[in-house]
């Protein structure tokens, strides 16, 4: 298992692997980081094991911050803001399931909606923060004679 996460990593890609596991791990939306860090990673050819890894440690920060997110994408798109708290979700449940949901729903898009403005801009900044720890950190390639 350990030689599957260190394979081909470069401090570049170590780098680029967390950011982008880390990033992608927070987005407000339950269920779709698996398939949405698999692609990612296969795409710029990064370890698709050691990003998935790191997605899924960076979870719980992903329940820290889709409050935050849903209420800066509220914000941000000017929607009415709504109530969040456990006892208001179920008083609307009770009052018009349907109703609750689509509100839930766009709120919900609202918060993805922030997580992706913020993400790239976040991701570079994560990953030129770690690029240093990592190159101090990995062993240099010994180069033959």
């Amino acid at each position: 298992m350990a030689n599957l996460l260190k394979q081909g990593m470069t401090p570049q890609k170590l780098s680029a692997t967390v950011a982008v596991g880390t990033i992608v791990g927070i987005i407000p939306a339950f269920g779709v980081v698996t398939i949405f860090v698999t692609a990612i990673a296969a795409r710029f050819r990064l370890n698709i094991a050691a990003t998935i890894l790191v997605s899924y440690l960076a979870q719980p920060l992903q329940l820290l911050f889709i409050i935050p997110f849903i209420k800066a994408g509220i914000f941000m798109f000017g929607l009415s803001e709504i109530k969040l708290t456990v006892d208001e979700m179920l008083s609307m449940f009770k009052t018009d399931w349907l109703e609750a949901l689509n509100t839930l729903w766009v709120a919900n898009l609202a918060g993805v909606s922030a997580w992706a403005i913020l993400s790239i801009p976040s991701g570079v900044i994560l990953y030129f923060l770690l690029l240093p720890l990592f190159h101090k950190v990995l062993p240099k390639k010994v180069e033959a004679l």
